[in-house]
């Protein structure tokens, strides 16, 4: 298998993306799981012979369909062992409460029916309805296909990953009883595509899970190359106006609590570098990115003065190529400003 291969364009509003990076803290491959069902939906929408705005509204209801976990509690999120009757109907009001997330963004309606449906089963036994067969719009229809081969592909707290040839025997014996045949038949049709293998027989063949950092190593190469590069435009900044032993001490600081961390990191004439891949999933990445800009802001803060400290960081942010700032804006690691952000529980409260 040569790997997984992207052919969309990422979505560019940073608040679709603050909410997986939330939600990420507590199911920790939130961001893999929907990026990959972003991806099965928009081949599948292709292979259905959509629009490309239909194919993008799916995409982007499939990156976004689990977010209404978010107001799940942890301990019922996370729980290795079956749910309770009273812990499954809390699960069952999650696509409701993500569409009213996604709502509140002011989405298409076609996003928000993707969102609504995509539990919802053709036999009648799905939630939070209970819709039959074609009662179940076909943006539910097809978010219900790529959320399932997505959950195959991705850990569950209660099972590992199972390889794309398991995959691929589920997804068949779910076509036609609890998965709309037609949408199931387009799906495994694009699975050689998605895997990047030249038919469903080679698929079959991959009968080892794939790693999870490999659905996501583009994405997680991005946002590498971004940290560095801000973090070295920082760092010379830094130097140029603070002076060199100034900033050896700085770093050096930082040197040690990378140690004291365990992480295998460490600036190196200003650039930070690493031995090897210490994350489990993007979103523990994204959290450390967060942290270490974090505390770059604070220490300099005490130093500098909050006005000018804004303005200086945005001043080396300008410097960023544009498709780095944007990798930036996606994650929110811009984290001295703090407008434009999304409220989750205030939605899912009312």
């Amino acid at each position: 298998m040569t790997g997984f291969r992207w052919d969309w364009s990422e979505p560019p509003d940073p608040k679709w993306w603050q909410l997986l990076s939330t939600l990420a803290k507590r199911e920790l491959w939130a961001i893999e799981h929907g990026l990959l069902a972003a991806k099965v939906a928009a081949l599948t929408a292709r292979a259905l012979t959509l629009s490309d705005e239909q194919v993008e509204q799916l995409s982007i209801a499939g990156l976004l369909h689990d977010v209404g976990k978010i107001a799940l509690p942890a301990e019922v999120l996370q729980k290795p062992r079956p749910l309770r009757e009273d812990e499954y109907t809390q699960v069952q009001r999650h696509p409701s409460v993500g569409a009213r997330l996604v709502g509140a963004m002011h989405l298409p309606s076609a996003v928000l029916e993707a969102i609504r449906h995509h539990h919802e089963r053709v036999d009648g036994r799905g939630y939070p309805f209970g819709k039959r067969g074609d009662e179940i719009p076909l943006e539910g229809r097809i978010g219900a296909v790529s959320e399932q081969i997505s959950a195959f592909l991705t850990p569950r707290w209660y099972r590992p990953p199972l390889s794309p040839a398991r995959a691929l025997e589920r997804l068949s014996a779910l076509s036609g009883s609890s998965l709309d045949p037609e949408v199931a038949k387009a799906a495994l049709s694009q699975l050689p595509s998605l895997f990047g293998v030249s038919s469903l027989a080679s698929v079959a063949l991959c009968t080892q899970p794939m790693p999870l950092e490999r659905l996501v190593r583009e994405e997680e190469e991005r946002l590498w190359r971004t940290l560095q590069s801000f973090t070295h435009l920082l760092a010379q900044e830094m130097e140029r106006l603070m002076g060199r032993k100034f900033c050896q001490a700085f770093f050096e600081h930082l040197n040690a609590w990378f140690a004291r961390q365990c992480l295998p990191l460490h600036f190196q004439k200003l650039q930070l570098v690493s031995r090897a891949r210490w994350w489990q999933t993007l979103g523990d990445f994204v959290g450390f990115a967060h942290t270490l800009i974090g505390t770059m802001q604070s220490a300099l803060g005490h130093l500098v003065g909050a006005p000018f400290l804004t303005k200086w960081l945005d001043s080396v942010r300008a410097k960023l190529p544009e498709w780095q700032d944007a990798v930036g804006l996606r994650y929110g690691l811009w984290v001295w400003h703090r407008e434009g952000k999304i409220h989750p529980m205030a939605v899912c409260d009312e």
